[in-house]
């Protein structure tokens, strides 16, 4: 079913019954989720070391780097505080699957569902995924939900099995440190 990789994280996520909707639509919302995750990509990446040649040029990009991340700190803060974020919740993102708890409502066993998922504070756009309830188990503290993501196409696939591997390292190598 997966390939074993998997981010567990604690990240902002609503769902809503999914409406039919027009080949065009999808496409658009597959374009976007390729920009979202090519842009946190960028935005995460581990700068190399530069070889700009001057000082001053080093400072000016270093200057403008602070400031993109003042403006994304605004805008991630504005969109939190206008409420526009939903509620954390503890999860698992696979490149096949998703498992949530939800403590309020829960989708019903077939359902489709568009998921809202925000990977990154940074970055408060979130990631729409396709899916479909396949499993539904009573927790503790809530129902434990497990959709199947739905075909997503080629270049999206991609792009998420990227992110999933970047953030699932990232995990691994936080494990190892004492």
């Amino acid at each position: 079913m997966t390939d074993g990789l998997t981010i567990e994280a604690v990240l902002p996520l609503s769902w809503v019954t999914r409406q039919a909707t027009s080949q065009a639509n999808v496409e658009m919302q597959r374009q976007s989720n390729v920009s979202l995750l090519r842009a946190l990509a960028s935005m995460e990446a581990i700068a190399p070391e530069r070889e700009l040649g001057d000082e001053a040029t080093q400072k000016a990009l270093e200057r403008m780097e602070s400031k993109l991340d003042i403006v994304m700190l605004l805008l991630a803060k504005l969109a939190a505080a206008s409420g526009l974020l939903p509620s954390e919740k503890p999860l698992a993102l696979r490149t096949d699957s998703l498992s949530w708890l939800e403590h309020e409502h829960a989708p019903t066993m077939g359902e489709s569902v568009m998921i809202s998922l925000y990977l990154n504070p940074r970055l408060p756009q979130p990631l729409l995924l396709s899916a479909q309830v396949c499993d539904l188990q009573n927790k503790d503290h809530g129902i434990q939900i497990e959709v199947k993501l739905e075909d997503a196409g080629e270049e999206l696939q991609e792009w998420l099995t990227r992110t999933i591997f970047r953030y699932h390292r990232r995990q691994v190598q936080a494990r190892r440190q004492p």
